[in-house]
């Protein structure tokens, strides 16, 4: 272990690149590289060897030699689940099937606020991940806003605060696949040599869901505004101005399809993932032994993802071209785009994983970090900490995703030691722990909805048809009394915690 403040230096040049290239792939291996030549002092076979070394074992590509391991590869599985995503999301949209939602709605609504509510109403559909839901809620929503003369800018406001949040708070989502091997790799597993918390990483991350106070303040505040019709900022005076008329173009399209055609994969994707991880956590009403509760805790989530994406994905390409709406031909152009969509977010993770696992196990940045605010930090005040850094960072970088890979194992890492925790300690041992992942991931949430570098924000801007800059400025009047509140949630929060030290 390198004790110096060197072992800081890879986190930043990371921070630092993304800025400069806004090549987030690019930057993570200037991060894996930099910290490898620090891990091994400098040598250059060694540093090689250390990063193909990271970067295999983090693809999970070792598991393709059975069966056996490539259904128990966390790595694998989740990759794949998203790959099928992506196509599920190019799917909807090229058979039309989105446009019959259009028909049903645009019967029902009668106002700009019932358009605003179908809007917010169908976000919740897509909760199992927020590309789906930044792409489709957008673009299922733009004919109707136009006709009822909603603003471009309200509904890409109300289409992105809706989109990660939502998928955070899930517990069966794509970003299952991102957070729970995070914790595993980071410490917080079932029990192996790097255990730090002995818990299940999947149920640790179902028991920080009430701990993520921004995407909760932020869905019910959205709702509020909506409801109560209110409106400032720069954004009441671009509602006032707005007067849209629609053309040939951009007009309400009929569509022959039926609401089924929309309704049908997605809710086929969720029944599958559910009734798998009821399967895979033995629950007695799947022949097993476990209650309920008990099953979800020890379900296999990413086979339950993987089988569920495979079923939707099958099931729904065969009713698509039994139905005539697409050919076979059609559906690998869907299969290529939908494996291009999800591809760099891939790429991306594994890039992640690997600069995570160097900082953690090699370097110990994180310890270092604390060793250096153990005298200035308290715990009280750590939760609100955590929170504004990981803001800050993925403000900086633009990603969520990102974020997550570099903070938590220097929050775990610092936790260790400003707690003194052993190996393998319970996780109801350490009432700390929960309030600082749900710190860390509101923040890294909140960082994405400042950053002209964020997916999400882009996306909603695009599918909405509303200006990205003029996205971001609006939205920051709605999103900063939220942070605020959120910022004070986690002091009080650290405060009062030595006082209520049970879990959720």
């Amino acid at each position: 272990m390198n004790t110096s403040g060197i072992v800081i230096i890879p986190p930043l040049l990371v921070i630092a690149s993304v800025i400069l290239t806004r090549r987030m792939i690019v930057s993570f291996l200037i991060g894996i590289v930099s910290s490898a030549l620090i891990a091994t002092n400098g040598s250059l076979i060694e540093t090689t060897i250390l990063t193909g070394t990271k970067l295999w074992h983090s693809s999970g590509l070792e598991n393709l030699k059975s069966v056996h391991t490539f259904w128990g590869s966390w790595n694998l599985l989740t990759f794949i689940f998203l790959i099928m995503l992506g196509i599920l999301i190019v799917l909807l949209t090229k058979t039309g099937a989105a446009q019959a939602y259009v028909n049903v709605v645009q019967k029902r609504v009668h106002s700009k606020k019932s358009v605003e509510i179908a809007s917010l109403l169908l976000s919740f559909l897509f909760f199992i991940d927020d590309y789906f839901s930044a792409l489709t809620v957008g673009s299922v929503m733009r004919p109707l806003a136009q006709l009822y003369n909603v603003h471009p800018l309200k509904m890409a406001f109300l289409t992105t605060v809706m989109a990660s949040p939502l998928t955070i708070l899930s517990p069966l989502s794509s970003w299952i696949g991102e957070i729970v091997p995070q914790l595993r790799q980071v410490g917080i597993n079932s029990g192996n040599e790097h255990t730090v918390i002995l818990a299940d990483p999947y149920f640790a991350f179902i028991k920080t869901i009430p701990y993520n106070a921004y995407p909760l303040i932020l869905i019910i505040s959205t709702w509020y505004i909506v409801i109560r019709r209110i409106s400032f900022g720069p954004m009441k005076q671009y509602e006032k101005t707005h007067s849209f008329v629609t053309s040939g173009t951009d007009s309400f399209t009929p569509s022959n399809k039926s609401l089924f055609d929309f309704l049908f994969p997605i809710i086929l994707l969720i029944t599958v993932v559910f009734l798998m991880a009821l399967y895979t956590g033995n629950a007695w009403v799947m022949g097993g032994t476990e209650g309920f509760a008990e099953a979800i805790k020890q379900a296999s989530m990413h086979q339950a993802l993987f089988t569920g994406g495979l079923v939707s994905i099958t099931c729904s390409s065969l009713y698509f071209i039994s139905t005539k709406t697409i050919t076979t031909r059609t559906f690998l152009h869907c299969v290529k785009k939908g494996f291009n969509l999800m591809f760099p977010s891939i790429i991306m993770l594994i890039c992640a994983w690997s600069l995570g696992s160097i900082l953690k196990n090699e370097l110990k940045t994180g310890s270092y970090i604390a060793g250096l605010l153990s005298n200035h930090v308290t715990l009280e005040l750590f939760p609100a900490l955590c929170f504004l850094f990981s803001t800050f960072v993925a403000c900086m970088i633009g990603s969520a995703w990102a974020t997550i890979g570099l903070m938590f194992p220097l929050i775990i890492d610092m936790l260790q030691k400003l707690l003194s925790l052993g190996s393998a300690v319970p996780l109801d041992s350490v009432p700390l722990i929960l309030p600082v992942l749900g710190a860390t991931l509101s923040g890294c949430i909140l960082g994405t909805h400042f950053s002209f570098l964020s997916d999400n924000p882009i996306m909603s801007s695009a599918s909405t048809g509303a200006s990205h800059v003029e996205h971001l400025k609006t939205m920051a009047w709605y999103i900063i009394p939220i942070a605020v509140a959120t910022g004070c949630n986690f002091m009080l929060m650290g405060f009062l915690l030595p006082y209520f030290p049970t879990t959720v």
